[in-house]
């Protein structure tokens, strides 16, 4: 009988261990899933994030520099003089919302670093650690028409838990139409009076069949042709009247200056040539005001070698 009970309690025993195991594992292997999918929920969160953050940072790269270059223009205004090292002082307003350590009212709260630490705010929000080192900024004329930004920026995001970490450089661009910013030349020549938006012009031909009524219109509104024989947008804030592949240029309405009691120059209103001390040989056109000069270089440009007087 005490036989028969030794075997009960064994069999009992280990019925009982075979259930503490299977329930453990099954226990232990719930756990690891669970953890599993936490593990997963946290990596696809990240990864989620890494993608918005690089769109908003694209984003944060255009308005950083489109309110730069508006800056600009306000610091020409404000002071009544160009900009030495366009690049430098691009960089340091782009980033700081300055230039010479002066703030400018229009980067408040638009530098890029204002952006990104929104996005580290953003980040924290859902346990996600984000930090960035800016490398370096850079700026140049891409074609006459287009400035080109980019930052240099390294990237260093990782979840507060430990789950994942991503780390990367990337260097982000963005391209910027100069149409309807103010010509700088325009601005410091005028000594504040007069402002010229870079339009381009739709106007041609300018003369037909000797006809010169559109090279008159096109020069009232001082529209602008693309040409490597003037300055590019870049070049104008610093008030370099070098020539480069991606220059633009426009005619000078001299009928505006006069009308603010600017002192006129006997010169050609080409606004490189007008604004300049280059010594050129002018003409003046037929059928044209006693200002409307063209100098030897551009005759050509603007369809007049055979209108000249």
């Amino acid at each position: 009988m005490n036989g028969k009970k030794s075997i009960f309690y064994t069999i009992s025993a280990i019925a009982l261990t075979t259930v503490i195991i299977v329930t453990y594992g099954y226990y232990s292997t719930y756990r690891l899933t669970d953890r599993m999918e936490t593990i997963e929920t946290r990596i696809e969160t990240v990864n989620f994030f890494i993608k918005d953050v690089e769109k908003d940072l694209s984003k944060g790269v255009y308005i950083a520099s489109f309110r730069t270059l508006l800056g600009f223009n306000q610091f020409i205004s404000t002071n009544g003089t160009f900009i030495s090292s366009v690049n430098e002082k691009f960089k340091e307003s782009f980033l700081n919302g300055t230039i010479n350590q002066q703030q400018l009212s229009l980067m408040k709260d638009s530098t890029f670093t204002d952006w990104a630490n929104k996005i580290s705010a953003e980040a924290d929000k859902v346990d996600i650690l984000f930090n960035f080192t800016i490398n370096d900024v850079k700026l140049n004329q891409s074609d006459p028409w287009t400035i080109e930004a980019g930052i240099d920026i390294t990237l260093d995001i990782k979840d507060k838990r430990n789950t994942s970490q991503w780390a990367r450089n990337r260097y982000l661009t963005t391209r910027i139409s100069i149409i309807g910013f103010e010509d700088p030349l325009y601005l410091i020549n005028s000594k504040g009076r007069i402002t010229n938006p870079i339009i381009k012009t739709n106007i041609t031909p300018f003369v037909i069949g000797g006809n010169v009524q559109n090279l008159l219109k096109h020069a009232n509104n001082s529209y602008y042709i693309a040409n490597n024989d003037a300055p590019t947008f870049l070049m104008r804030f610093e008030g370099d009247l070098g020539n480069s592949t991606y220059g633009v240029e426009s005619l000078v309405n001299l009928e505006e200056f006069q009308q603010q009691g600017l002192v006129l120059k006997d010169r050609s209103i080409v606004d490189h040539i007008y604004f300049g001390t280059k010594n050129t040989i002018n003409y003046r056109i037929n059928a044209t005001p006693e200002w409307f000069k063209i100098d030897q270089e551009h005759l050509g440009v603007y369809q007049v070698t055979n209108l000249t007087i």
